[in-house]
């Protein structure tokens, strides 16, 4: 039984699988599988991983029809064997010194899930350094409670996307057992969005055990592109369902009063996020995008989210975008937002 399991779910990577593995056969600990799921590429990326398993007897390659990123990894863990899992994009890479880092805290931890941080990758550039805004150390589950769910729930401070609680599930790893015992499985992407987050506060309501380092392990490659490719369709619709499954999930474990308020941030943010969405699609109308910014501060979760979020907290950015949603200002927030963008661009941040 190696000690971790690397599940890597596979689509028409054909230009990055292999780097991503070769990253992984480079580590200095070496008790692992690596699982190759591939859902139904239409590309050479299949092939890939059969010669990549062909060659190491660690890596085991699975093809299977086309499901989504979710699907495939819930059936990368059906058949992971390992202690501790981690789950990898296939078109990002770790540090060679991910797996022996892990395991010299697991080794003396033991814990359900271990937090580590990531590099944002652009072209070839290191761009911005995440770890997660928890302190370093080992929580039980009553700190577990006061302390991570919280802010893993919601932002620490609206609008405020400097700090980070890293939620993505490529910053963790996870005892196998601990999730098959608790039954945690990932909901489908394309019924939500942000899937990780909630896999993750599905995690976090059974964890008996958490560790948080800010070692940065794992290097994020951001390829979006242009901006017009950067539009996600149905987000709004998606974001809801999200919110929904959230609620239930704290309800079920009776849970939805003490963290009301982080759920109500959480859902602020993620509506306006909905709005940016709008914002940056620049191949659609003004008309289009004002009018799909009004159902969404008219819908009556997000009137609701933005009398009961945190507000105590907020800077001076934060307060206008929060009066801007809360008076319905759809125009102006589309103006602003794009006045905003173009000003980066011209510096080149965008």
């Amino acid at each position: 039984m190696p000690y971790f399991s690397l599940i890597l779910p596979v689509y028409n990577v054909e230009k990055y699988v292999k780097r991503c593995v070769n990253s992984l056969l480079r580590q200095e600990y070496t008790d692992y599988e690596i699982i190759l799921v591939d859902d139904g590429s239409t590309d050479s990326s299949g092939s890939i991983c059969d010669k990549l398993a062909d060659k190491n007897n660690n890596i085991f390659a699975y093809h299977k029809e086309n499901g989504g990123l979710s699907d495939a990894r819930n059936y990368g863990m059906d058949r992971a064997k390992g202690n501790y899992i981690l789950f990898i994009d296939s078109d990002d890479w770790v540090d060679e010194k991910l797996l022996i880092s892990l395991h010299n805290h697991l080794n003396k931890s033991n814990v359900d899930i271990l937090k580590f941080g990531f590099q944002k990758m652009q072209e070839g550039n290191y761009k911005n350094t995440f770890f997660s805004y928890f302190n370093i150390g080992v929580y039980d589950r009553r700190q577990i409670e006061e302390t991570i769910l919280p802010y893993m729930i919601g932002p620490k401070r609206l609008f405020c996307y400097e700090q980070n609680a890293c939620k993505s599930v490529w910053s963790h790893v996870y005892s196998l057992n601990f999730l098959r015992e608790n039954n945690i499985r990932f909901v489908s992407e394309r019924e939500i969005l942000n899937e990780d987050y909630l896999f993750n506060l599905h995690t976090l309501l059974y964890a008996k055990s958490l560790e948080v380092t800010h070692y940065i392990l794992y290097y994020y490659d951001y390829r979006e592109g242009s901006l017009s490719k950067r539009y996600i369709t149905n987000e709004f619709e998606r974001k809801l369902k999200l919110h929904r499954e959230y609620k239930l999930l704290l309800e079920r474990n009776g849970l939805f009063e003490r963290y009301e308020t982080p759920y109500y941030s959480e859902c602020v943010d993620g509506f306006y996020a909905c709005i940016s969405n709008e914002c940056c699609c620049w191949n659609e109308t003004s008309k289009y995008a004002v009018q799909n910014i009004k159902k969404i501060l008219n819908c009556k979760e997000c009137e609701i989210s933005l009398l009961k979020c945190k507000r105590s907290n907020m800077n001076l950015k934060g307060k206008v975008i929060y009066w801007l949603m809360r008076l319905k200002f759809a125009y102006l927030m589309y103006i602003l937002y794009k006045i905003y963008a173009i000003s980066n661009i011209k510096k080149g941040q965008v």
